[in-house]
């Protein structure tokens, strides 16, 4: 008979497994089955910790926020420091996490989620999307002296999110529009300094 242990490790398996797949496919382009031969379980297993792909796909999903969501010690910390070094830390911190693919599906899995806006969208967007704006919209805000709430600083934080995404998850199609860029951005942290002077430019001006 299996231990709490071993139950623990077969589920942690089994997200890992689909985490990767519905990042490649989308959850309608994998089968339970899929996920079981990935994962090296039976399909038994799925159904009992996960009441089939539906609820799976959602705790995937909401674990993959989990894991790349900032946590309430790096918000403090971040809070304890000037706006202009807390924004610079996290642009730091998200670029190396796409380098190091240290949360790839993860981040790769919320991307599908938010351009396709399934069922559990919703939930995403509370869990992770809206706090995160929230925050670097408080830091953006702070660096140029206006609200958060401003439209033109909003609009310089979906940029930055968007850019962010773009850069980490699509590499492929920046070298197809601009051929040794990536190279380029990636010597000196590069990327890095563009993105933080084009969301302090951007906030700063006036909206049209």
């Amino acid at each position: 008979m299996g231990t709490a242990k071993d139950s623990e490790k077969t589920r942690a398996r089994i997200v890992e497994a689909a985490g990767q797949l519905f990042a490649e496919r989308g959850a309608s382009g994998v089968t339970v089955r899929d996920i079981a031969q990935k994962a090296e379980t039976q399909i038994s297993a799925l159904n009992y910790h996960f009441r089939g792909k539906d609820a799976l796909y959602r705790d995937v999903l909401l674990e993959a926020c989990r894991q790349t969501a900032l946590s309430q010690e790096q918000e403090a910390a971040l809070q304890a420091v000037p706006a202009e070094e807390a924004l610079s830390t996290l642009l730091h911190e998200a670029i190396k996490s796409y380098q190091t693919k240290s949360t790839g599906w993860q981040n790769a899995l919320l991307a599908r989620e938010s351009w396709e806006a399934g069922p559990v969208f919703a939930e995403v967007a509370d869990t992770i999307i809206t706090p995160q704006a929230d925050f670097v919209a408080e830091l953006v805000g702070e660096i140029v002296g206006k609200e958060a709430s401003n439209p033109q600083v909003r609009f310089s934080v979906v940029t930055l999110f968007a850019l962010l995404d773009t850069f980490g998850l699509y590499g492929h199609f920046v070298d197809a529009m601009a051929p040794g860029l990536n190279d380029h951005l990636g010597q000196k942290e590069r990327l890095k300094k563009q993105l933080f002077q084009m969301v302090i430019y951007t906030a700063k001006r006036e909206g049209p």
